[in-house]
């Protein structure tokens, strides 16, 4: 493997003359035109050169360097998710990044987002809550959307119509999204009850059936104020399913979506959608910092929206897209019964899809401390945490490493390597399956990068973008 400088082999890239990269790579260099690689990594085949000194057996797959591998002596190491998946090395395009605050896990991420525009990956944030990763999407050519925000007529629809796949019949295409429009539908049901009984089964059977009727009614363009008002029709429920409903049974169906109606959610999903999937965005983050101001439910709610309208828009394989999704505050899906099943079912789907899920924890016991011991949430979230065969480690303190060590996430030796990282930020252990290494990324980093992916940077900008959207407003 040989390595040449970028500064040299970046200025000799034409945008115009780069039929090798994809749309979107296009995209991005044209609108980063700073963006400098620091290495070029190649074969002695490809480099017609010999090469004398070896390196330990690092895998090598065609994707971008994310940093230095220092037990192979520094050898460049580069990642790209679905061709490793599709090489055997890892058993899941599925990545967590774990470790604690300021060890560098936001500039991981943004960097392997960036990075990964060049090599035709493109990527969406589904709930960017610290309002850093505008500036990022921003300077790719991609799109901010600031859900929640004074100022903006962001609207987003969870019964969005997806994409039709390839070879998919127009039958197949509408039973899989009313399936995905059921569930998101039963899943803010949940939400919204939190602490009261579960939705019964004639409650569930009302709900699907407002659904169906609104979608009939709409030629296929149902929005949540539809479902709520076909509820309220005591008429239309009375004849429904042959008059099997009884009056009274709707009653909690009635009031349960008013917050997304008249409440603190009111303008942002229960009408039809204005945030429509471009194929050709590098980067699509929605920005939900305005949202924390409104608790936790709003934010749970808001992340099971988009999460569902990405999965509707994006889940065609057929169309040769290679997508990562984000969930950077990945704990807070963790809350609710309906959150983790939600992404669960997305890691199942993630291979089909051609999607690769990137979540960041701030360590293992993220998923241990979900429910009560013996809980179904509690078996769900240690059963989701075995579906990531990809793991960025960051430094971690020393319970949580002896935590690690005593559940099996860690060997000893990996646990005294996480504990040399202390101040050492862009230090990481790469877990893969079976095998581990230890990445530093700061040392490939350009200044462009560093400057872009400063969190501080992006919280200012964060701020600047709110408050001069609440001028507006």
């Amino acid at each position: 493997m040989h390595t040449v400088g970028g500064d040299e082999a970046a200025a000799a890239v034409d945008v115009e003359e780069a039929p090798y990269l994809s749309r979107v790579g296009r995209i991005m260099l044209g609108h980063t035109k700073d963006l400098k690689l620091p290495q070029h990594t190649g074969t002695g085949w490809e480099w017609a050169a010999l090469n004398p000194f070896p390196f330990s057996d690092v895998p090598v797959v065609a994707g971008p360097v994310i940093g230095l591998e220092r037990t192979s002596g520094g050898q460049p190491f580069s990642f790209h998710a679905w061709h490793m998946y599709n090489e055997d090395i890892i058993t899941s395009p599925n990545v967590l990044f774990k470790g604690g605050i300021g060890r560098g896990k936001s500039y991981f991420m943004k960097r392997m987002v960036a990075l990964g525009v060049l090599f035709g990956v493109i990527s969406i944030n589904t709930s960017d809550v610290k309002g850093e990763h505008g500036v990022v999407a921003e300077a790719l050519g991609g799109q901010w959307y600031r859900v929640g925000a004074f100022g903006t007529d962001v609207r987003v629809n969870p019964f969005e119509k997806g994409e039709r796949h390839f070879k998919e019949t127009e039958i197949e295409h509408n039973q899989r999204i009313h399936a995905s429009r059921q569930l998101v539908a039963q899943q803010l049901a949940g939400l919204l009850l939190e602490d009261e009984e579960p939705l019964t089964a004639i409650e569930k059977s009302i709900l699907a059936w407002a659904l169906e009727e609104v979608v009939r009614e709409t030629n296929d363009h149902p929005t949540i104020r539809k479902v709520v008002q076909k509820i309220d029709d005591a008429d239309a429920l009375s004849n429904a399913r042959g008059g099997r409903f009884e009056r009274g049974e709707e009653r909690r169906l009635r009031f349960l979506f008013d917050p997304m109606l008249t409440g603190n959610l009111a303008g942002m999903f229960e009408d039809e959608g204005t945030v429509r999937f471009n194929p050709d965005s590098p980067y699509t983050v929605f920005d939900t910092y305005a949202m924390q101001k409104r608790g936790n439910l709003a934010l749970a709610l808001t992340q099971t929206i988009t999460n569902s309208w990405v999965m509707n828009v994006v889940s065609n394989k057929s169309a040769g897209r290679m997508i990562q999704v984000i969930r950077e505050e990945g704990w807070r899906d963790m809350k609710t019964l309906q959150g983790l099943e939600a992404h669960e079912l997305q890691l199942k789907l993630s291979r089909e899809y051609g999607i690769s899920l990137m979540m960041a924890v701030h360590e293992d016991g993220d998923f241990d401390s979900v429910g009560t011991q013996g809980s179904k949430e509690r078996e769900l979230a240690q059963k989701l945490l075995r579906q990531y065969a990809v793991s960025f480690t960051f430094h971690q303190g020393d319970r949580t490493r002896r935590r690690a060590v005593e559940s099996g996430n860690l060997t000893p030796g990996e646990a005294a390597m996480l504990a040399s990282f202390s101040g050492q930020q862009g230090m990481c252990l790469l877990q893969a399956d079976e095998r581990s290494f230890v990445i530093d990324g700061r040392s490939t980093s350009t200044a462009w990068e560093r400057n872009l992916f400063d969190t501080d940077r992006a919280m200012r900008a964060r701020e600047a973008q709110h408050e001069t959207l609440g001028v507006a407003a």
